[in-house]
């Protein structure tokens, strides 16, 4: 469509000019105008020349304002054929190597047949060697097998043979064993009687689980202060025992196993909060030895709070009369349970968790016989406790008809 266009652009221009060409060859001459100083009909021929010149180079003037082919035709012809001599022989040098590269493929693709065909044949070789070594791993273990077999079977026989050996042996040492023998048990009959007479004379001054001391250590990072405190409740200990046994008892003193101790202070170290630490008799103790101690670690915390309620418990209080004293031992057992399993640390002998004074008892005790009916008894912790305790008790009385409160403080 370009193409035509163009053809038909070139034939329009070619006929205008020519069309004006032959109107002014015409008017020149007609009117036999001079152009140059030429003669009339030399002029007209010039006109009609210079109008076939005119039409020549606007025809390549549009088809090179038009086209690129024509541009490239009229104006780079030598470039064009040297790039296309250059294209040809680049292409030639490609068709060369695409012919190297094919009979270099062509020899790869041989190498690489014959390289299969060798690796499927080592292949082959490599299985069968595996089979073989199969079978040999196979008969090895099972020379191994007799091999073990043959050599429990010696020792056996060796051991059969020292067996005999020692028995013989043991036959002729018989006698000087049962001698020994019966030495040793003289010696040790000896020695228990005379450690009876030991325990006669020597009675015992501290129970297994009895509490010799205890304290609080207040948090701290520092070895040097959880050993001074530590050293503070083993001097109490120390003190007790010199109390109880006199100046007799200054020799000996607490004894601590090392590594217990240490792992205390480790422990002590890395705690986030105070620690109760108390000091247990861990066995039986006679007159002049030295007092063997465990060392308990406990973390403290408030347990009761000023005026807390620790326990209470209906009674009923009969009109003919009650057992008082039963009525008092059920409630303070319960109230030391309760404590206990709250966190307060109990005796390891007695186990209990507090204290309360004979008078205390004897007020509740009178309160009870003068009461009738349902009685609520509550005890409230009289000051703020923590783990160490002891628990100090307020004990209340109501009356749960009247409502009527009989107050027992400590």
């Amino acid at each position: 469509m370009y193409g035509i266009m163009l053809i038909v652009v070139l034939v329009l221009t070619g006929g205008v000019i020519a069309f004006i060409g032959d109107r002014l060859g015409s008017k020149v001459g007609k009117k036999k105008l001079s152009l140059f100083g030429m003669r009339p009909k030399h002029t007209s021929i010039l006109v009609t020349i210079v109008t076939g010149i005119l039409i020549t180079t606007v025809t390549f003037g549009v088809l090179a304002v038009a086209s690129e082919n024509v541009r490239t035709a009229l104006f780079g012809m030598e470039k064009l054929r040297e790039e296309m001599k250059s294209t040809q022989d680049n292409l030639m040098d490609a068709t060369i190597s695409l012919e190297t590269m094919k009979k270099d493929l062509t020899s790869t693709k041989e190498e690489y047949d014959k390289s299969k065909k060798a690796l499927e044949k080592s292949q082959q070789e490599l299985e069968i060697a595996q089979n073989s070594a199969q079978e040999l791993k196979r008969q090895q273990a099972q020379l191994e097998a007799r091999n073990s077999q043959l050599w429990a079977d010696n020792q056996n026989l060796i051991g059969t043979n020292s067996q005999l050996t020692a028995e013989n042996d043991a036959l002729a040492a018989n006698n000087q064993s049962l001698k020994e023998d019966n030495a040793g048990l003289e010696q040790l009959n000896s020695d228990l009687q005379q450690g009876i007479e030991n325990m006669r004379e020597r009675p015992i001054i501290y129970r297994v689980g009895e509490l010799l001391a205890s304290g609080i250590i207040k948090k701290t990072d520092s070895p040097g202060q959880i050993q001074h405190d530590l050293s503070q409740i083993v001097a109490l200990a120390n003190s007790k025992i010199v109390d109880r046994l006199g100046e007799e008892g200054a020799k000996n003193g607490v004894w601590i196993y090392p590594t217990e101790y240490q792992e205390a202070i480790k422990q002590l170290m890395h705690s986030d909060t105070d620690m109760v630490v108390r000091l247990i008799v861990a066995a039986n103790l006679v007159k002049g030895d030295a007092v063997l101690t465990d060392l308990e670690l406990h973390p403290n915390r408030t347990v009761y709070q000023k005026d807390e309620l620790v326990y209470q418990k209906v009674y009923n209080v009969s009109i003919e009369g009650t057992n008082t004293e039963i009525l008092i031992s059920d409630f303070l057992r319960n109230v030391n349970t309760a404590a206990a399993s709250n966190g307060i640390l109990p005796n390891p002998l007695t186990g209990a968790v507090g204290v309360i004074s004979g008078n205390q008892i004897y007020s509740i005790d009178k309160a009870l016989q003068s009461s009738k009916g349902n009685i609520l008894v509550s005890a409230y912790a009289v000051q703020n406790t923590d783990v160490l305790g002891p628990l100090r008790l307020n004990i209340i009385l109501r009356q749960e008809e009247d409502k009527n409160d009989t107050n027992e403080n400590e």
